[in-house]
């Protein structure tokens, strides 16, 4: 009676009905009921089943052992489930790294309390001037950016390199020590004209006739126009001058440079004295060019802006540097959480549906068990009926014997054992609660620290 049930698989238990009717004729319990009955089999007297009815009984008996070992090997892995679902986490070490997480958040935001409100203060204090600057001079523009200075400097630099080495060419021809010495010559000629004539009327006067202020516009506007002249009359002399050098060499005389300049201011002698002038010119519109864009062209409008960035600067990039660094301490801490709580929820979850379907399977268990002692009712009474029916003898009282199992086994004591529950190791919705206040904790140290920065000054 090996196929009364047999179950696709230990861990799902499915219990399949007996087939009745297929096992009547499997085991031609009709046929063997006649036979025996016709030779009167048991007798009338008998006390003990046939040996079909033993064949039945124990086939039956032994179905039933063997879905219950089958169920006890259900148990124990479930067991080995739960107690794996219950023991898998350090909640400990989940704890303390959490608080130490709060801890280093903590002293982060007191460490740095100091540090970025002065930044900040600075910052505000720099806008303020700024956006006063703008209002006390009705500066709608934003301040011009002047881009790199180094740059600028190098250009200069350059300037005043190309015009010395052309100027040397020019006093060349008129110096004992030739290219050299015109050259050292025009060195400190080109450093007045570029720097002075240049460079320093483009940044000065050049920028201060934009001031609001009419005295300070009509100063500059009067330093502008005697630099002009200034400028122009400059290169005349050295013009007039490198006429002279030539003619004279090194015993020419400033005075009398001066008065052949004031005597007749257009009378050069060479093409050479006419194209150093021009070059004077040349250079000097260069020098006064990046000296102008050196800074934004209202005074002091670019330096009180600069002032400004660089403290936004500085601030943004010590919160950013800050944020970053609490960022990281944040993260570790939430992330280890969030993982804690998941598994925590999903171990939970798991739990509940082991024990649904061991519910269930014990509920099946105890249907199934009654299902085959009436199966084994079944096959009884068509061998019995078979048996009476072509009897001349009246059947032994055995044939009214009703099949039942001596003991259930849910009641055995390796069941019983197997099904006893322990409680879980920790309340799991009283520690995901507890997880989530660390969570909590975790994310407000974290936002104190970006509260006492502001992301816009």
């Amino acid at each position: 009676m090996a196929d009364l049930a047999i179950p696709h698989s230990i861990l799902s238990l499915p219990f399949r009905p007996v087939d009745v009717e297929g096992q009547i004729r499997a085991r031609r319990l009709i046929e063997r009921g006649e036979a025996d009955g016709r030779s009167d089999r048991p007798p009338a007297d008998a006390t003990a089943p046939t040996s079909t009815e033993l064949e039945i009984a124990n086939d039956v008996r032994a179905e039933r052992e063997r879905l219950a070992n089958a169920l006890a090997s259900h148990l124990r892995a479930q067991n080995d489930a739960l107690a794996q679902l219950d023991a898998a986490m350090d909640i400990a070490k989940l704890r303390n790294d959490a608080e130490y997480a709060i801890s280093r958040l903590g002293q982060g935001d007191v460490a740095w309390k100091g540090e970025i409100a002065r930044l900040l203060r600075e910052a505000r204090e720099a806008k303020a001037e700024y956006d006063d600057f703008r209002i006390e001079h009705r500066l709608r523009r934003a301040a011009r950016d002047p881009g790199n200075r180094f740059l600028a400097a190098s250009l200069l630099f350059l300037l005043i390199v190309v015009e010395s080495a052309l100027n040397g060419v020019f006093f060349a021809e008129g110096s004992e020590f030739g290219l050299v010495g015109g050259t050292v010559l025009a060195l400190g000629t080109s450093l007045v004209n570029v720097l002075v004539f240049g460079f320093c009327l483009g940044f000065g006067p050049a920028r201060w006739q934009h001031h609001r202020s009419l005295l300070l516009r009509s100063v500059a506007w009067v330093l502008l126009a005697a630099g002009l002249v200034l400028s122009v009359g400059a290169n005349a002399f050295v013009a007039h001058y490198r006429d002279a050098f030539e003619r004279l060499g090194e015993n020419v005389h400033l005075d009398a440079v001066w008065a052949h300049l004031r005597a007749d201011p257009f009378g050069l002698a060479r093409l050479q004295s006419w194209l150093l002038f021009f070059l004077g010119l040349f250079f000097a519109g260069m020098g006064f060019w990046k000296g102008y864009r050196f800074d934004d062209p209202y005074p002091l409008y670019g330096r009180i802006a600069r002032h400004w960035r660089d403290a936004e600067q500085r601030y943004l990039e010590s919160r950013h540097q800050r944020l970053e660094e609490a960022s990281g301490v944040r993260d570790e801490a939430k992330h280890a959480l969030d993982l804690a709580i998941e598994r925590l929820r999903g171990a939970a979850m798991q739990r509940d549906q082991i024990l649904g379907a061991r519910a269930r399977i014990v509920q099946e268990f105890q249907s199934h068990e009654r299902h085959l002692e009436e199966a084994a009712n079944a096959l009884l009474t068509a061998y019995r009926e078979a048996n009476r029916r072509v009897r001349t003898t009246n059947p032994p009282r055995t044939f009214d014997v009703v099949f039942g199992f001596d003991d259930r086994i849910l009641e055995r004591d390796e069941i019983r054992t197997l099904l006893a529950l322990r409680p879980p190791r920790v309340d799991t919705e009283k520690l995901i609660a507890e997880l989530d206040g660390l969570r909590a904790r975790v994310l407000d140290a974290y936002q104190n620290i970006v509260d006492l920065a502001p992301e816009v000054v």
